[in-house]
């Protein structure tokens, strides 16, 4: 690997552990806080009134990502001319969805929001948070659509940076209303203000740093935003899935369950999404790369990328993982001092979940960041919309359980699937052999029984007992997995 390459990795990889201690801090940080001054009950319902607008990020319908990685292509291949073409009539066509949908959103104040999410607050209280949070979720879809502009730089970490101090200023701002108990609309309208000062900001820097991006809405083209639209549809189909697969379940747990359930689910989702946080962050720095080498069809350097990144996060999955789920109890006691948010048998399988998922956010990147996308938002979206079929009957049947036997029955399938697309991209270098994928599975299933049968009997023992077998069983994994992947070969090869 190129030490250019290597170069412009590190950057982004760098701004992105950054911005991994930032979500880290949002994490720890805002739940305790809200339990400790809201309580369970209301902690639980502003997670569903925030779960219940998520779902207007998809309007973006993929153009931020898709125009990104088009316009990263033609300022690479010096194709200006096209390139502002496509950047305002992208632009007209996302103002024109996101305005449409806050007028639209209006609709808000005559649903009986209290009724059908089963609220305690107010009716008025709930639909004026409803409608402001759902404000801030239409323009933070318009503050990435601008932080991605750094991409096309080659500055992709500039931009991590710009998101970084936003939720920087998110968490601060909200930790202090939310300790001075705020009501929801309040807190909602804090939110809304900080996506404003951040949005308003990043253009002005774009302005001084680089004039010669700087979007403007003067051109359009109607064959243009045809085919913005149709590749940028299939992006939509992958953001939606992450409503489907995140936010619609905390709406079925409360109604099915009540708030109690979605609280401990939200935690115990939390807590493995931020060690995923951390595996993904490599795989997230790679992906200006792999857009910069498709764009220059340099399919050697893109194949070593490919390798070297899949042994490196294979790695780290089980370690990581696997560590996380032994010190849980710990966390739960200290963290919220809530130890009956802990029970074996979920967290086991979250932690399952979490693996699987590790590995296909690695492996999707390759269709993601290249544009190369459709097969992959069809299996994504349909796959998705059969988990919420399936989750269903399986809620009255287990309760979370069934919820979590569904979701990680669906993303096994998905990965299957997206490992046929990525040898598909790749098949004209050489074969790409799937070894590493089969020894991944071998360790994760073997750590997983071990760790699930040790915790059965030490999540109720001492904390030094229980971190000092985390960190054992963790350590094992990573001994295991270095021979596993050769990571020796990796670190020779990128000494040179």
């Amino acid at each position: 690997m190129s030490t250019g390459i290597l170069t412009r990795i590190l950057k982004v990889l760098a701004a992105l552990l950054t911005s991994n201690v930032v979500n880290l801090a949002t994490r720890l940080l805002l739940p305790p806080i809200f339990l400790y001054r809201y309580g369970t009950t209301l902690y639980g319902e502003w997670i569903v009134l925030s779960g219940a607008v998520a779902y207007l990020s998809t309007l973006n319908f993929g153009i931020q990502t898709y125009v990104t990685q088009d316009l990263t292509v033609r300022y690479q291949r010096r194709d200006l001319e096209r390139y502002h073409l496509q950047q305002s009539t992208a632009l007209r066509i996302l103002l024109g969805i996101l305005g449409t949908a806050s007028v639209l959103a209006l609709l808000l104040f005559g649903l009986p929001a209290k009724h059908l999410l089963r609220l305690t607050i107010p009716q008025s209280t709930a639909v004026l948070t409803l409608y402001l949070l759902a404000l801030q979720v239409l323009l933070s879809v318009l503050f990435k659509h601008f932080t991605g502009m750094y991409t096309v730089l080659s500055r992709a970490h500039t931009g991590v940076l710009w998101v970084n101090g936003q939720r920087l200023g998110m968490v601060i701002l909200t930790s202090f209303g939310a300790w001075m108990r705020w009501s929801f609309p309040a807190l909602a309208a804090l939110q809304l203000g900080i996506y404003i000062v951040g949005t308003l900001l990043i253009l002005l820097h774009v302005r001084r740093v680089a004039p010669e991006i700087f979007p403007h809405v003067r051109l359009w083209d109607r064959n243009a935003a045809r085919g913005i639209l149709r590749p940028s549809g299939y992006f939509g189909l992958i953001s939606m899935s992450t409503f489907l697969s995140y936010e619609i379940p905390v709406l079925m747990l409360q109604r099915e369950i009540g708030p109690f359930v979605v609280v401990a689910f939200t935690v115990m989702r939390t807590i493995f999404s931020m060690c995923r946080q951390v595996l993904n962050a490599p795989t997230q720095a790679l992906a200006p790369e792999i857009t910069r080498l498709f764009g220059r069809e340099e399919w050697d350097a893109l194949a070593r990328v490919y390798s070297y990144s899949e042994r490196l996060i294979f790695a780290l999955i089980a370690p990581v993982n696997l560590g996380v789920l032994m010190i849980s109890p710990v966390l739960l006691v200290l963290w919220l001092h809530r130890p009956q948010l802990f029970s074996v048998l979920p967290y086991v399988l979250m932690a399952t979940i979490s693996m699987t998922l590790s590995v296909k956010e690695h492996k999707f990147q390759f269709q993601f960041a290249t544009n190369t996308h459709e097969s992959l938002a069809r299996i994504m979206f349909f796959s998705y919309v059969a988990l919420v079929g399936i989750a269903i009957p399986m809620i009255h049947w287990l309760g979370m359980i069934g919820f979590l036997l569904a979701w990680l029955t669906i993303e096994m399938f998905q990965v299957l699937r997206i490992l046929r697309l990525n040898q598909d991209l790749f098949a004209h270098t050489g074969e790409h052999t799937l070894k590493y994928v089969y020894r991944l599975a071998g360790i994760s299933f073997v750590g997983l029984l071990g760790a699930g049968m040790v915790l059965a009997h030490t999540c109720a023992s001492a904390y030094w007992l229980q971190v000092a077998t985390g960190i054992g069983v963790s350590t094992v994994m990573a001994v295991a997995a270095f021979f596993f992947f050769d990571m020796r070969s990796i670190a020779k090869n990128l000494s040179t």
